[in-house]
Parts: C-alpha cells; structure tokens; sequence
C-alpha cells in the first residue's frame, strides 16, 4: 500500500517539475538612468563654468608676462608678441602761464584766452586768438604778453593784448615799443594779468608844483597825459587822418563820421577839422573838471587818478612810444 503511495507521489512530482533553464526571466521593475544622470550632469556643468571663470583671468595674465611658464611655453618658437603701443595722453594746450616757444606749434591758453602759430617778424609778433570760453574784451583786461630770449631766459619786451575776442580764431598782429626780433635766435612767451604793484616804477618830470606830462606818440596819432604828483589829471589827443591812406572815400568818409560823433561827445573839448590832406581830431580835457563820456570807446583814455606807470608801461606795450 505505501508502495503505491510512493509511486503516485513521484509520479505526480515528475509531472509537475519544471526545468530551470527554460524558465523566461520576466520584468518586475526598471531603473531609470535618467533620473539619476540629470542632477549629475547640471553639477559638472556648473563646476567647468566655475572654472572658466576663475581660471580665464589667470591665464590671460599668463600669457601677458613674459617671465611666466605659459607665456614660453606658448612663445618657445622664439617669437614673441609685442603689445600694441598706447600713447600718452596730451594736454590740447600748454600752459600760457609758462614760458612757451613762440613758433609755429606752441598752442597755449591761459585762463580764457588761446594764442597759436606764432610768427615772428621785425618789431611785430602775428599769431592767432580766440577764446576758449564766452566773449571776453581784453582792452579791459590787465593782460600782457611777456617775451623772453629762449637762450638767457632774459626778459627783452612786454606786448598789451588788445582785442574783442569770442570762438573764432582772429589773426592779430602785436607790437610793442621795444620790441625787435633777431631771427637766428629763439624766443619764449607767457601770458601775465598785471596788478597795480607788478608794473614798473616811473615818475614824470615835474615842476616844483608836481605837475608834469608824457607825451605817447605812433602812426600819426599823438597823446598827452598830464599828471599832478604822477597822478592823471588830464588828457591832449590829436589825430591826423590822410585821405590817401584810406582805402577808398567811402572808408574815409566813415571814419571821418567816428570821429565827427566822438567830437560831439565831448563837446567842447573836442573839435574835427578838416584840411588838403584829410582831417584832424583835436581834444582836450581836464579831468579834475570832466569825466569820458560814456558813449566814448577809447583804450587809450585813462580815468582820473590814474597812475603813470600804468599808463606808459600800458601805451608802450600797444607800440607807442612814450617820453
């Protein structure tokens, strides 16, 4: 009985036996890569773009010094690079208030006032000027030029600048009384604003009174300026006008009309008279009497109280002469 038990057993087990290796392997899950290499490729991006910017200025700098390992190891051919050369910076004018060379290259400014492309020539300096900024009238102004020897830095001449000046370049002639220029050697100048104390000393010839005069002469124009104890008190001035000097009759005529309406100012310290040649401006003025009128532009008339000094470094530095 337990034989057949047995033998119905095993062969139950042989029906139900399966051999392994014809089992198929089957799916329970999977294991996405993705997922995983996502987050790891954002990292090494992120540490190489650190990288590159830590590393970018180090090696430029590198390459920029020649004593560095990279800079040979790049240039060990023996070629090397040569930077490109900056230039400096340059001032667009030299200081007027220094000494410059008057030639053809100096262009210096001093406070408001540009001068350029100095030629000398005889008694007289031509040069161009303008101002840097606004209108500036500089027959109002204490300004002057002074000339120096470029070889002995002596002081030779000292020149008034004269002139109504805005942002176009005017070319001016200059002169002064003692002015001349010796073409084989070099000259300086710089501009100066003169205060009462900076011109020199004069005092007229005077009578046991203090009174006395100085006469300014140039062209045909004469100017007598009478002091008391060097003091200003009164003002002569003549002034021939030739016909044949003139351009024409229409120039004359209007020149003949400015001073025919400066003679009315003053009215009777003044008079226009007429003759073969041309005419003449007479006045005559005492200023301890009577003021310049207000609608008279003249430089070369001085307040009352002015000093002689003032006056003949100022005529003399315009071209006059003046004794």
């Amino acid at each position: 009985m337990s034989n057949d038990n047995n033998s119905s057993n095993n062969h139950a087990d042989a029906q139900n036996y399966v051999d392994p290796r014809s089992v198929e392997a089957s799916v329970i899950g999977e294991l996405r890569k993705d997922k995983i290499g996502r987050p790891m490729l954002v990292i090494q991006m992120f540490v190489i773009f650190a990288i590159v910017m830590i590393g970018l200025p180090i090696v430029n700098n590198l390459l920029a010094d020649e004593n560095s390992f990279l800079y040979k190891m790049v240039n060990k051919n023996g070629q090397t690079i040569v930077p490109t050369p900056t230039k400096p910076a340059v001032d667009e004018f030299m200081d007027g208030g220094v000494a410059q060379p008057l030639s053809k290259d100096t262009n210096m400014k001093f406070e408001n006032i540009v001068m350029k492309n100095f030629i000398l020539k005889g008694s007289s300096i031509i040069c161009d000027m303008y101002s840097y900024n606004g209108v500036i009238n500089l027959d109002k102004e204490n300004l002057f030029l002074e000339v120096y020897s470029a070889s002995s830095n002596n002081l030779i001449s000292v020149v008034k600048l004269v002139g109504t000046y805005d942002n176009q370049t005017q070319q001016v002639e200059l002169k002064a009384a003692d002015l001349a220029f010796n073409l084989d050697y070099a000259y300086e100048g710089k501009m100066v604003e003169y205060k009462n104390s900076d011109y020199p000393p004069y005092s007229v010839n005077s009578s046991e009174l203090g009174l006395g005069s100085m006469v300014c002469k140039m062209d045909n124009r004469t100017i007598e300026y009478r002091f008391k104890n060097n003091y200003l008190i009164g003002i002569k001035d003549n002034y021939k006008v030739v016909l044949a000097s003139q351009k024409d009759n229409t120039a004359y005529l209007n020149l003949k009309k400015v001073y025919d309406d400066k003679a009315l100012y003053f009215g009777s310290n003044a008079y226009v008279e007429e003759d073969m040649e041309g005419f003449n401006f007479n006045m005559d003025i005492n200023l301890e009497v009577s003021s310049i009128p207000s609608k008279v532009i003249d430089y070369n008339y001085f307040a009352l109280d002015t000093e002689a000094k003032v006056i003949r470094f100022t005529l003399m530095g315009k071209g006059f002469e003046c004794q």
